[in-house]
């Protein structure tokens, strides 16, 4: 049984040609994949840090903020790249411009959802059974003794 490096060897000899068969639309397709994968992919990403550091460049005195570490503050002096960032507390920290993760302010932040009123909900929802939650105990209260 020959080896593949002894077949390799043989076609590399004997200089035997074969024709590819390959087409040209396979260029095009290759091409068209790429393409995609730029405008799908790699062209929002790029498109959203560009935004975050823009967002963070704008960052001023006053501004809620939340560092890349997780501690929540608001910046009250800026010094060219170093913020000084007062917590809740009383406690000021000074930052690198660079840690500042996102801004908190009430213009980037999105508004919560609002609940749906009391009155939406007028039957039990689905699979509960009212029967089990009409005795004493099982509402959470005592029993009585008597």
């Amino acid at each position: 049984m020959p080896s593949v490096l002894a077949i390799g060897l043989e076609l590399a000899v004997t200089g035997s040609k074969k024709s590819s068969g390959g087409s040209p639309y396979v260029i095009l397709v290759l091409i068209a994949l790429v393409g995609g994968f730029y405008f799908l992919v790699l062209r929002p990403r790029s498109q959203r840090q560009r935004q975050a550091r823009e967002n963070l460049r704008q960052a001023k005195v006053g501004d809620e903020i939340a560092t890349v570490g997780g501690l929540v503050g608001t910046i009250v002096a800026e010094d060219g790249d170093r913020v000084t960032v007062s917590t809740g507390n009383g406690t000021e920290l000074v930052f690198l411009r660079q840690a500042i993760g996102r801004r908190l302010s009430p213009d980037t932040t999105a508004a919560a959802p609002e609940e749906p009123a009391a009155e939406s909900y007028e039957d039990p929802p689905p699979g509960f059974d009212a029967s089990a939650s009409t005795d004493g105990a099982a509402s959470g209260d005592e029993p009585e003794k008597g």
